[in-house]
C-alpha cells in the first residue's frame, strides 16, 4: 500500500505536466496562415491569397519577400515559368509579439488544362540570423470544372421540354377540333 501511493502521486504530476504542456503547444499561434478570398474558383477566375504573419520571435523581424508556389499550376509557358509569384516588401517591420496580413498577393485561376485544384505553399523570407528556418504556410484552392457532357444534358433537356410541349398541342388540337356526332340512341325493336 506504501508503494502504490507514491507511485500513484508520481503518474498523477506527470499527466498535469504533459497536460499543461499540450495546451501551452496548442495556444501558441503558428507563424503563417494562409487563407484565399472564396472557397471555390472557376478556371479563370481571379483570387486574392492573404497571408498573415505571426512574429513570435523576441526580436523585430523585416519581411524581405514572400514566395507563392501553387503546385498543380507549374508550367513552362513563352520561355518562363509560371506557378510562383514572389513579392518583394521594403520597410515592413515587425514588433516581437506583433503580426501583419499581406492582402496584396493575387492569382488567376488557369483556364487551360492546368484548371484543377491546387495546394499553394508560401515561404515568408526575413532578416532572422536563423535564415534556414523560414516559415512555411499552406492552404487549398478549389477549382470547379463542369463536366463535358454537361452541355449535351442540357441540350437533350431543353429538346425534351420543346417535344412535350408540341405533343401537349397536338393531343389538345385533335380533342377539340375532332368533330363532333351525336350520341347514338337505342331505339327498341317492335315486338310482333
Amino acid at each position: 500500500m506504501n508503494r502504490k501511493i507514491p507511485a500513484l502521486v508520481i503518474l498523477v504530476s506527470c499527466l498535469i505536466l504533459v497536460g499543461s504542456a499540450a495546451i501551452a503547444a496548442s495556444a501558441a499561434p503558428s507563424t503563417i496562415t494562409v487563407w484565399t478570398d472564396k472557397q471555390q474558383y472557376a478556371p479563370g477566375d481571379k483570387g486574392t491569397l492573404y497571408v498573415a504573419y505571426y512574429n513570435g520571435q523576441n526580436d523585430p523581424v523585416q519581411i524581405k519577400n514572400i514566395t507563392v508556389t501553387y503546385n498543380n499550376w507549374n508550367a513552362y509557358i513563352g520561355g518562363a515559368w509560371v506557378g510562383n509569384t514572389t513579392k518583394t516588401y521594403t520597410n515592413v517591420l515587425i514588433a516581437a509579439g506583433g503580426s501583419q496580413t499581406f492582402s496584396d498577393i493575387t492569382f488567376t485561376v488557369p483556364s487551360d488544362s492546368r484548371a484543377q485544384s491546387t495546394s499553394v505553399s508560401v515561404i515568408v523570407a526575413t532578416n532572422s540570423p536563423n535564415a534556414f528556418l523560414w516559415p512555411e504556410g499552406a492552404c487549398n484552392i478549389f477549382v470547379y470544372t463542369t463536366p463535358v457532357y454537361m452541355q449535351q444534358i442540357v441540350s437533350l433537356l431543353t429538346i425534351l421540354v420543346v417535344l412535350v410541349i408540341i405533343a401537349t398541342i397536338i393531343i389538345a388540337a385533335v380533342i377539340f377540333l375532332s368533330p363532333r356526332r351525336p350520341q347514338m340512341m337505342w331505339r327498341s325493336e317492335p315486338k310482333e
